[in-house]
């Protein structure tokens, strides 16, 4: 299942590539290149315009009606049947949406702070925005996230 959300659902969005999946975010106004998109590419749409769904009843549109994004991801999970693949978790940089490649300690030597080069070591990397990942604390707050969201996809 590939996506593309509009400009009203940035967080949304990192969330979405945090559980591994293909998210693009579209920021522009021009909803014929969005709609564009979404068919050359075949993603459903995610949006908080209403009007959009009601113009477009041929197109896979998901109108996300919630406003805070912890919750965008619930009812996402509900409405899409969203699965929680243990394997695509934590898979794709946050900000390309690009899949994150494993990295060497050396490779990574001068790029991470010390501290951090000398407490891990798994590095992962995006290979276009060049952004390093490693499972730091951040990872234990992620993982109980998705936790509590496989709960709720039940």
């Amino acid at each position: 299942m590939k996506f593309i959300a509009d400009r009203t659902l940035g967080k949304l969005v990192k969330q979405l590539r945090m559980l591994g999946y293909d998210t693009l975010y579209f920021q522009g106004d021009d909803f014929h290149r969005l709609l564009h998109l979404a068919r050359e590419e075949e993603r459903i749409i995610l949006t908080r315009s209403r009007k959009l769904a009601a113009r477009r009843p041929r197109d896979r549109i998901l109108t996300i009606m919630e406003d805070l994004p912890s919750r965008q991801l619930e009812e996402m999970i509900q409405k899409a049947s969203l699965q929680l693949d243990e394997n695509l978790l934590f898979s794709r940089c946050l900000l390309c949406n690009d899949p994150l490649k494993e990295i060497s300690r050396p490779e990574v030597e001068g790029k991470v702070p010390d501290f951090i080069f000398s407490q891990q070591k798994d590095f992962y990397g995006c290979p276009t925005c060049k952004r390093i990942y490693w499972p730091g604390t951040h990872l234990r707050t992620m993982v109980q996230k998705v936790e509590g969201l496989k709960k709720i996809g039940q």
